[in-house]
């Protein structure tokens, strides 16, 4: 209880631990924190405090009593309003949607806090991949449908200054921020101002996630809300911001414009070849073929085309022909409406092709 008040502004005004409470103020309002479990009455007086503090932020006292007996951390609540959660639930495959979009969200400002970029090929840096594992989802809550995660924070202990917050609490900073941004530009009815907005968390994986949670049915909203962490002081960033279904639409369109633009060397793409193109069927010519990615980042690909010299082509055409997955590094760039592997090299086939034949025959 403690940590929450002071990590929300208010002040300890007097220490009265020997009659057994705490005095805190804040805007000339006062609270006596009980802080003898055993006085008789102890249940009366905390019920007394919870009712006050509610009062003051604005919520009901079971929320409260929620967010105080959860793990510490940030909580990210994502509410989403439509014609099919009236009743507070979700059809599955929308819940699954939602889940799999704050994933994004959360890994895209992770690596977007590390280091700011238009697009992330990769989001495998360690530092978010790290945080993504520490995420808890919380009880849902009801109010059309609520989905919660927690962000784990660690407790100011000794710092001097804001630069020392830990990750966890950057990231959520940086993520709201971003939020915030987007549905500004959106408000206004623009899309190009978002190509130049990654040094404020905007990538093109953030936007590719918000466009995954657009409610199904007309009209409906996307609301993004975060509970701060109670051993840590709120930070000055709107904590709620909140999307009309119309304003997602689109934001797919910007994130592929941000995927375009970006040529990324080293990227190794797994799959099956599906085509295999060459102008003249001779032993000592490459040729072209085309893959659909079945692993890591690449699977959200349809198709991604890749040019093979004489020996790795050669390689290709059994590898298409026994249905085995193959492994080839090139750099990732967009032509046209096409994903291209270019310099591609390190192309081998990997996996059995015997266990493998009937999936690459229903691609």
């Amino acid at each position: 209880m403690q940590q929450h008040l002071r990590s929300r502004g208010w002040r300890l005004k007097q220490d009265l631990s020997a009659q057994g409470f705490a005095l805190y103020e804040r805007n000339d309002v006062e609270i006596d924190v009980p802080l003898r479990v055993d006085y008789a009455d102890y249940a009366r007086r905390l019920e007394e405090v919870l009712e006050i503090l509610a009062s003051v932020e604005k919520v009901s006292p079971a929320e409260l009593i929620d967010d105080l007996t959860q793990p510490i951390g940030d909580t990210l609540a994502i509410r989403v309003q439509s014609e099919f959660t009236t009743s507070g639930t979700l059809p599955l495959e929308d819940s699954i949607r939602v889940r799999q979009g704050a994933k994004a969200l959360l890994l895209s400002a992770a690596h977007s806090a590390v280091l700011p970029q238009p697009w992330f090929p990769r989001m495998t840096r360690t530092e978010a991949v790290e945080l993504m594992n520490s995420v808890q989802e919380g009880q849902t809550q009801r109010g059309s449908f609520v989905a919660r995660f927690i962000v784990p924070v660690e407790p100011a202990v000794g710092e001097l200054d804001l630069d020392e917050e830990p990750f966890g609490r950057r990231v959520m900073t940086l993520l709201f921020r971003a939020l915030e941004g987007v549905r500004h530009v959106r408000s206004l009815g623009a899309f190009k101002e978002l190509l130049g907005m990654e040094k404020q968390g905007v990538s093109g994986n953030l936007l590719a996630a918000l466009a995954s949670m657009v409610p199904r049915g007309s009209g409906g909203s996307v609301e993004f809300g975060v509970t701060w962490a109670r051993n840590r002081r709120v930070p000055s960033v709107n904590s709620t911001v909140i999307f009309p279904s119309e304003s997602l639409a689109g934001l797919d369109a910007v994130a592929d414009e941000m995927r375009r633009r970006v040529k990324t060397s080293g990227f190794e793409v797994i799959g099956y070849v599906t085509r295999l193109e060459r102008p003249e069927p001779t032993a000592d010519m490459g040729g072209g073929i085309a893959l659909v990615p079945t692993e890591g980042e690449t699977r959200e690909l349809k198709r991604v085309s890749v040019q093979l010299d004489a020996a790795s082509y050669t390689n290709a055409i059994e590898a298409h022909k026994n249905g085995t997955t193959v492994r080839v590094v090139g750099t990732l760039q967009k032509s046209g409406r096409r994903w291209v592997l270019a310099d591609a090299s390190g192309f081998e086939q990997i996996g059995d092709g015997d266990a493998q034949a009937d999936h690459a025959e229903a691609l």
